[in-house]
């Protein structure tokens, strides 16, 4: 009996001492691992488990130490081991389901994340784990199902805000996304990133004046931040606040910002101020930064024109074509310019050929009434002159088929209106006197 006792209590001693032996090298582990010492990691937890395979943060430390190592699929193993010993353990099941992310193993990641969730609707890891890899995902309507259900367990935080409109945002619902950022702000007022998004978003959506108020509150936070201080002079750009605008960007590029952006829009808001020697230089520089922009070559082309230096411009308007094969009715705009500088040039019959080729893009009434022009003063044709008179004013009653909307005659249109029946009345006559009828 006595040495049954002997026996038992052995046994006990002999666990209790393998028990704090164990518990000791677990300690070890943790330390090694808080210290970066990952190979000392791998050799101990490996030794653990050659004595004792049930060591369950044995594999989870072998683990660590192997996704530090960014060997993930030795990591997923140590990781798939300690949660088979311990399935309730949510250290060991986060630590699964983030290897399993990082080596695309997204649908085993969300098993873990939506198990956590079933056991406790209520506790946020899990629900923010799910928004933020079906975020990452690019499945965007599953990760606001999931932010709204954190917003709603935690209606203070700026980062579930901030996450569900970036979703609003990327599946172009502009509404949500304006709202939820603007809560964002009001939350945490100190992160500009937000403030440039939303003012891009705000601009986006034409509303310009909005984008104006969220850049100058951004700036009151950070008065020197210059991608701030961009997107306002752009904003006051979009608004036909020109004066403002060229000031803001004279700003930026007065302190060294001398990028393309810059220069085109400083040199568009001098444009659209009718200010065309101030929009050249800064047009012919954002165009030596970037030679493919056909909006740059276009107003530059534009511009030059305006101020009479009209090879040059036909040079920029002809690159402005070659570069954007436009839809049709930039393709007019671009050849009524042309049609315009030839006509400066006394060249008629090309600027006639231009308004062509206008009139083939959009058929707008006004490119009628300027042939009909250049045939009544400049190329001494009568009869195509009242052709064109005629077709001009045969368009005004018509519908335009690219909006179905009738063509409103303004004041200016009534001038031509009168101008070309008077004309086509006295060619008419011209005509009949000189047996041309």
């Amino acid at each position: 009996m006595k040495n049954k006792i002997l026996a038992i209590f052995l046994v006990q001693v002999s666990f209790i001492y393998g028990y704090s032996q164990s518990q000791n090298s677990i300690n070890d582990l943790e330390l090694k691992a808080l210290n970066y010492q990952y190979d000392s990691v791998i050799i101990i937890s490996k030794s653990i488990i050659e004595i004792d395979s049930s060591q369950s943060y044995a594999f989870y430390y072998l683990g660590k130490a192997y996704q530090a190592k960014y060997k993930f699929i030795d990591a997923v193993k140590a990781f798939e081991k300690a949660f088979m010993l311990d399935t309730t353990n949510t250290i060991f099941q986060n630590s699964l389901a983030e290897t399993y992310e990082a080596i695309g193993m997204d649908e085993e990641a969300i098993n873990i994340y939506f198990n956590q969730y079933l056991e406790d609707t209520l506790d946020i890891s899990p629900i923010i784990s799910l928004g933020n890899i079906f975020r990452k995902k690019k499945e965007y309507g599953s990760a606001i199902h999931y932010y709204q259900k954190a917003i709603a367990i935690d209606p203070n935080n700026f980062y579930y805000f901030k996450m569900i409109a970036f979703c609003f945002n990327q599946i172009n619902m502009s509404t949500p996304a304006i709202i939820y950022y603007t809560k964002a702000i009001e939350i945490n007022p100190y992160d500009l990133n937000v403030y440039l998004i939303l003012a891009n978003i705000l601009n986006g959506e034409r509303q310009f004046k909005g984008a104006i108020h969220i850049c100058t509150e951004g700036l009151k936070i950070d008065s020197l931040d210059v991608q701030l201080k961009k997107i306002l002079a752009y904003s006051y750009y979009l608004n036909r606040e020109f004066e403002l605008s060229i000031s803001g960007f004279d700003e930026l590029i007065s302190n060294g910002d001398s990028l393309f952006f810059n220069f085109k829009y400083r040199g568009l808001a001098n444009f659209e101020n009718r200010n065309f020697e101030g929009a050249i230089p800064d047009l012919k520089k954002a165009f030596e930064i970037e030679n493919e922009d056909t909006e740059v070559a276009f107003y530059l082309g534009s511009a030059l024109g305006r101020v009479n230096e009209y090879d040059e411009a036909v040079r920029f308007l002809n690159i402005s074509i070659a570069l954007l094969a436009p839809p049709p009715k930039e393709m007019a705009n671009i050849y009524s310019e042309l049609a315009n500088i030839e006509q400066s040039k006394a060249n008629y019959s090309i600027s006639l050929n231009y308004l062509k080729l206008a009139y083939q893009n959009r058929p707008d009434p006004l490119f009628s009434f300027k042939m009909a022009q250049l045939y009544d003063q400049f190329l001494n044709d009568k009869k195509l002159a009242i052709n064109y008179y005629d077709g001009y004013l045969t368009m005004l009653r018509e519908v335009v088929p690219e909006n179905q909307q009738v063509i409103m005659i303004d004041s200016t249109q009534n001038i031509y209106k009168e101008y070309a029946a008077q004309r086509i009345k006295v060619l008419t006559e011209e005509l009949f006197f000189e047996g041309g009828k």
